[in-house]
Order: structure tokens, then C-alpha cells, then sequence
């Protein structure tokens, strides 16, 4: 053995020359054939490849349109789609009706109309167009109960709500709802008035209804707003300077300067924001110790701020009085000649003891001349 070869370094790998029997018969393999199973036999499929390739092939009958699904929120113009598909489905069912009287060999064909023409297949696919094919019953449920809580002129506020509508789709299907609304009848609702009878509503009336007032509530809250801002535009520093007019509804709970911080937040918040009030009174510095008012409920803060509005309103309703009633002596006064003014003012500068003792004057003069002619009438 050679002492300079590898370990792993054998001849018979290097022989090229070597008789290779898996690669011969790798070569030289046939395969044998498969075994054939017999099958049972069937009329069906004998009559059916023996019809198939000695009768011709009939053309295709036209297909009969289906109707869509017309729901009440779709605004579709139901009426005239029906009667077009009414009378493309007639004519197309006695089509197929006289291709059958045919191979049976009848003479009277049956009639069923003339076909849609070019105008009405182009209004027929026009109306459908027109509608809201695309929105579901949970789609229009949304848009209510975004008109309910934004007012139906909030469009953008609206298409905020539904997250696979467009501002534009959403504004082109609340211009329409504004215009057809009474067509949704699609739901009754009925309320027992008394034993015999059962009212019916309408399903636009309840719409409508809850929509209006939803949007009462949007109206009374910007009245709320612009109430409590005409009254802070008096002080200078609303937050220090602010005074309520109490009357008899002080209260021996809240004391002034809570009222007085929880108008200013309402002001700043909003109304009907009532967590974030709350959590205002807990952070403020100015309420740290005072675990009363930190201690408050939300209905609690709003039944509160809703008391504070009120007599806010009230004090508005004074003010606005009082400067009426300003204006008003400023025109008459204007209006009067220089004597009867200078006489206004005499009269409104002089003191109430002086108009006092000037009547009695007037009265003992009027009594002193009454006696004097009544004694000169009894001498005479």
C-alpha cells in the first residue's frame, strides 16, 4: 500500500470503465400496462353521448330578468321599473312559450307584446342607477341616527359616522331624503288607544319625528351657549368677577364661587359634557379641599348647571327689559319739546318730600279757598 494515499481515496471510484447495471436498466425499463376495470352499464350515459352527437345543438332560450330587491330606503322609482320589467318578463315568457308550441307543431302563437325598446332599456337602466342600490338597512340606520344626533344639515359630521360612504354620496342621499322621505312606509307602528281601536303610523313620521327632536335638543344646547356667553361678556374677568342672581334658589350646598368656576367650564367645555366637568372640579386647585363638589355625580353636576342656566336666562331676560325700557324713555325724551324736558328733569331731580309737601300745599289751598267762598255764600 502506498504510504502517500488517502485514507478516503479509493480505485474502484476512479475506474471509468466500470459496468454501471442501475443505469442500464433505468434505461431499458418498460412499463407494464395498466389493468383495465370493467364498468357497469348505464342508459343514461348511453343515451346521453348518443343524443349529444346526433341531435343539434338548440341556442340558448333568453334568460328572464330577475327582479331587484327594492327596499323603501333605496328610493327607487318603483312603479315605472316595474312596469318595464313586467313587460320585458311578458314578452320573453311568451318568446319562450312560442319557441315550445313550435316543435310541437301549433299554429296560434301566443302573444305577448313588443319588446323594451332603445328608450326604455336606457330609462330602465337609468333608474336604476338613480337609486341607492349599495346601501344597506345598517347604512340607513347609521344616517338616522347621525341626523338624529348632528341636525340633517351637518353633512360632514354625518359622513363622519359611516366609514364606507363618501361626503358626497352621503350629501347626494340626504338631498333625496329631504324630497322623498314619505316614501318610507316600509314599517308600522301601532299604539293601543283604547280597547277596539289601533292607530297606524307611518315609519317617515317616527323618523321625522326623532329627527326633530334631536335637532331641538342642538337648538336648545346653542341657545344654552349663547346665554351663558351674552352673560359673561359683561365682567371683564368672568372667572373672579361674575355675580349670580340668586333670588330665592341660592342654595345652602354649592356656594358662589363653585357656581361661578362650573358656568365658566360649561362655557369653555360645552354643554352636556359632563365628565370632563367633573374631572375639571378634580383637578382645579381651587377645589382641593372641598370633597363635596369633587364628590359629585355627573347627573348631580347637570341637574346643578341646568339651575345655574336658568337663572342665568332670567338675569338676561332683566337686563335685556332694562335696556329696552332705556332705549324706550331715550326715544320719548327725544321726541319731547325743550319746556316739557327741562320739566321731566326738575321732576325726576326733585326729592320725594318736596312732591309730597308741594301736594299738600296744593290741597291746603284748595280746602282754605273752598271754606272762604262757602262763608261769604251763608253772609250773603
Amino acid at each position: 500500500m502506498d504510504e502517500t494515499a488517502d485514507l478516503y481515496d479509493f480505485d474502484d471510484e476512479k475506474d471509468e470503465n466500470k459496468f454501471d447495471f442501475k443505469k442500464i436498466v433505468s434505461e431499458n425499463w418498460i412499463e407494464p400496462p395498466k389493468r383495465e376495470r370493467k364498468r357497469n352499464y348505464s342508459e343514461s350515459e348511453y343515451f346521453k353521448q348518443t343524443l349529444r352527437q346526433s341531435g343539434p345543438a338548440r341556442p340558448k332560450e333568453p334568460r328572464i330578468p330577475r327582479m331587484p330587491q327594492l327596499h323603501d330606503f333605496h328610493f327607487f322609482n318603483t312603479q315605472r321599473l316595474s312596469e318595464l320589467y313586467e313587460k320585458e318578463v311578458r314578452y320573453l315568457m311568451a318568446h319562450q312559450k312560442n319557441q315550445v308550441k313550435d316543435t310541437i307543431e301549433v299554429d296560434e302563437p301566443e302573444d305577448g307584446g313588443d319588446p323594451l325598446t332603445a328608450e326604455e332599456q336606457e330609462e330602465k337602466e337609468r333608474l336604476l342607477e338613480e337609486g341607492f342600490s349599495t346601501w344597506s338597512r345598517r347604512d340607513f340606520n347609521t344616517f338616522i341616527r347621525a341626523c338624529e344626533k348632528y341636525g340633517r344639515n351637518d353633512i360632514q359630521s354625518i359622513a363622519s359616522e359611516m366609514e364606507e360612504k363618501s361626503e358626497e354620496e352621503v350629501e347626494r342621499y340626504a338631498q333625496v331624503f329631504k324630497e322623498r322621505y314619505k316614501e318610507l312606509n316600509g314599517l308600522l307602528l301601532h299604539f293601543k288607544h283604547d280597547t277596539n281601536f289601533y292607530y297606524d303610523i307611518p315609519d317617515y313620521d317616527r323618523i321625522i319625528k326623532n329627527i326633530e327632536r334631536g335637532e331641538a335638543r342642538i337648538s336648545r344646547k346653542d341657545e344654552i351657549m349663547k346665554a351663558i356667553g351674552k352673560n359673561l361678556d359683561r365682567y371683564k374677568n368672568p372667572w373672579l368677577e361674575l355675580k349670580i342672581q340668586y333670588g330665592q334658589n341660592k342654595g345652602k350646598l354649592y356656594n358662589e364661587e363653585c357656581d361661578r368656576f362650573m358656568i365658566c367650564m360649561v362655557h369653555k367645555l360645552g354643554y352636556g359634557n359632563w365628565d370632563e366637568l367633573k374631572a375639571a372640579f378634580r383637578t382645579s386647585p381651587l377645589f382641593r379641599f372641598d370633597w363635596f363638589v369633587k364628590s359629585r355625580t355627573t347627573q348631580e353636576l347637570a341637574r346643578r348647571c341646568d339651575t345655574l342656566i336658568r337663572l342665568v336666562e332670567r338675569e338676561n331676560q332683566e337686563y335685556d327689559e332694562r335696556e329696552r325700557q332705556a332705549r324706550k324713555e331715550k326715544k320719548l325724551a327725544k321726541n319731547m319739546t325743550p319746556s316739557k324736558r327741562a320739566a321731566a328733569r326738575h321732576a325726576a331731580a326733585s326729592p320725594p318730600n318736596t312732591l309730597k309737601k308741594r301736594r299738600q300745599l296744593l290741597m291746603d289751598d284748595y280746602g282754605g279757598k273752598k271754606m272762604t267762598s262757602g262763608v261769604f255764600g251763608n253772609e250773603r
